[in-house]
């Protein structure tokens, strides 16, 4: 095999399974993974959940013991920010002045939390993303009874869900109408919404933090718009994340709707692969680009990238996909649609067992189920058919979703 050195650039999911599916595959030359984090590769979906209620502690976060990097020869040099570099010459200059040479290079950047302008810099306000993030929050959980927090997308909500359970009050401002209604819209977040307030969650839709009140370095509490004014001990910033685009720019990669522009095989440029969340992917099943910011795709994406530096360039058809633990809820979404989108319901919405279908001109493009799991995977080969469907065949309870998705007997 000509390649020789793959340095793979984040430690998140992307990068981490690139390099041990580069090994599962077969691949023998030097593997590097330079992470910006002074923590090892750990699984970012346990930090808004069972790290976070204290069920588990950190050992069970990490991805891997440190010996199994040694075991397979993978260099995971961490606390390492890469400042520049030349794909033409095939090297990359770290902060400090080293430089590392590749032949391939993958980037599984990630993103950075958004932070809004209006937002005290406090000593309790805090966002999630990294293990040290996690630590910080499980910490002042732990000494705190009332927790704001903005925004009720995935990660807000599942921290909501954590400290509920932890007998913590919480407080969930969400500027929407509804949380969740761009992507799965206004019935679905309806019935998210409901789903918090039903375990005590004091959730504030419409609505937005018109002041701030701050006393020895530390937020108190908080003046809506809907007229009350509310205490708080710890306030979590959940809106978002802000791709780190700024080592693509640098390099010189395509930089468009708001990530870094991919061919269908994830390949930004020769021997450059990018995947996870700053990854603009045309996708050869959807038949259109998309960026998916969730753990699940930047996982597979690094999976990709190692088959097709092994065997050959490819496209990377893998449907984005991920879940959500919430109290006695698992959420599962496959696919890529809006909330715009023409919603199909099966299932029963009362005791919480339901997939919603969202069609476009009556093709299948993303499903969402709750408590609904093998539902779910049926609606992802329905997806993969791109066959145009009658709403009323995927509503029914008869209607055989293998054939439909012509399947049936595979």
């Amino acid at each position: 095999m000509a390649t020789k050195r793959v340095v793979i650039v984040g430690g998140g999911g992307t990068g981490d399974y690139a390099a041990f599916a580069l090994r599962k595959r077969g691949f023998g030359g030097e593997v590097t993974i330079l992470s910006a984090d002074k923590d090892r590769p750990y699984d970012r979906p346990y930090l808004s959940k069972e790290y976070l209620r204290g069920e588990i502690e950190v050992p069970k976060v990490f991805l891997h013991d440190e010996a199994e990097y040694e075991k397979e020869r993978i260099d995971l040099r961490l606390d390492q920010r890469v400042s520049g570099g030349s794909l033409k010459e095939g090297r990359l200059t770290l902060e400090g002045g080293a430089e590392v040479a590749f032949d391939v290079l993958v980037l599984g950047l990630g993103g950075t939390p958004r932070r809004l302008p209006d937002v005290p810099q406090a000593q309790n306000v805090l966002t999630l993303r990294s293990l040290r993030d996690g630590r910080a929050i499980r910490d002042a959980l732990g000494q705190a009874s009332r927790l704001l927090l903005i925004g009720a997308g995935f990660i807000g909500a599942e921290v909501a869900a954590s400290a509920r359970k932890l007998g913590k009050d919480v407080l969930i401002v969400e500027a929407l109408p509804v949380p969740l209604q761009r992507a799965l819209g206004r019935d679905v977040g309806e019935i998210y919404a409901e789903m918090h307030r039903a375990q005590g969650a004091d959730v504030r839709t419409g609505t937005r933090v018109d002041a701030w009140q701050v006393a020895g370095g530390r937020v108190t509490g908080a003046s809506l718009s809907d007229g009350t004014r509310e205490a708080a001990d710890v306030v979590l910033v959940a809106v978002g994340i802000e791709p780190n685009l700024e080592l693509p720019k640098m390099l010189g990669l395509r930089i468009e709707g708001g990530g870094v522009r991919v061919d269908e095989g994830l390949r930004a440029a020769e021997n450059v692969y990018v995947g996870g969340d700053i990854a603009l992917h045309p996708h050869p099943v959807l038949g259109r680009a998309i960026r998916v910011e969730h753990w699940e795709v930047a996982k597979n994406h690094g999976r990709g990238i190692a088959a097709a530096i092994v065997e050959g360039h490819q496209p990377y058809r893998g449907l984005p996909y991920f879940w959500s633990d919430q109290y006695d809820v698992n959420l599962e979404y496959r696919g890529h649609a809006s909330g715009d989108d023409e919603a199909v319901w099966r299932g029963d919405r009362a005791a919480r067992q339901f997939t919603v279908f969202y069609l476009r001109d009556g093709i299948v493009e993303g499903v969402l189920s709750m408590n609904d799991s093998k539902t779910n995977e049926l609606g992802g080969k329905l997806i993969e058919s791109r066959r145009r469907l009658d709403r009323a065949a995927l509503e029914s309870a008869d209607a055989n979703l293998a054939e439909l998705a012509g399947v049936a007997g595979s």
